[in-house]
């Protein structure tokens, strides 16, 4: 059944802006037809089109059922800001993977500059790769933030690792029983020495992501691939 995310919809049961056109015009859904509804609150309305007019459709709701495909754990990826579109493969590729929240940040060696402008088309990308993979609710994409307020992030969370270009040592073991884990990865430059000592002061634990230097697109993905593994997810 096709997806759409829809507000308030015990309230509303009306799909309207931009998921209106995409039900209507895009995938041509019809009166009649089922389906899945979700508002990022841990279920999916199983719904009924009721009816469609030249500015919305109306719902009516079948069924309600916990979605199976979010994550038991929250995870934050705090990634130095990339050039190009990788920000934007990673918003998808992420998505997929689970992550609860990912936030760029700005260090010494990122050449990328910070686009609030975009912010709008990057929510718009996670809701897409959201509905796509399952999940009942969007991943979170938040404005670039400085180096500085990522050191006074660390210890919101269970445990904040540190994935490390220069470590020899250092896993994720300790995940197992964590609920709200965050992993920094940088950018194409990586980390000055300065940077990563002011992240091991402020409480990030070093991990190593295997021998070999990993693009900053491949880091997040395999960081994440393995606290999945972990916590079964």
């Amino acid at each position: 059944m096709k997806r759409f995310y829809v507000d308030n919809i015990i309230s509303s049961k009306t799909i309207v802006g931009e998921e209106f056109n995409h039900l209507k015009k895009v995938l041509r859904c019809e009166v009649g037809e089922k389906i899945i509804c979700i508002c990022g609150d841990g279920n999916e309305y199983i719904c009924e089109i009721t009816r469609i007019t030249a500015e919305l459709a109306e719902i009516k709701i079948l069924e309600v059922k916990k979605c199976n495909h979010d994550s038991s754990i929250e995870l934050t990826v705090f990634m130095g800001l990339p050039k190009g579109e990788k920000f934007e493969f990673l918003i998808q590729k992420l998505s997929e993977l689970g992550v609860s929240n990912l936030i760029p940040f700005e260090s010494s060696y990122t050449i990328a500059k910070p686009k609030d402008k975009k912010l709008e088309r990057y929510k718009k990308i996670a809701l897409e790769a959201c509905k796509q993979c399952g999940r009942s609710k969007p991943m979170q994409v938040e404005e670039c933030i400085s180096f500085k307020n990522l050191l006074n992030k660390i210890k919101e969370f269970d445990i904040c690792y540190f994935a490390y270009e220069n470590a020899d040592n250092g896993n994720f073991n300790d995940v197992k029983d964590k609920t709200n884990v965050a992993i920094i990865v940088g950018a194409e430059g990586g980390f000055s020495e300065e940077e990563a000592n002011k992240l091991i002061q402020n409480g990030a634990k070093i991990v190593t992501l295997g021998k070999r230097i990993l693009r900053c697109e491949t880091a997040p993905l395999y960081a994440v691939s393995v606290i999945n593994y972990l916590t079964n997810n």
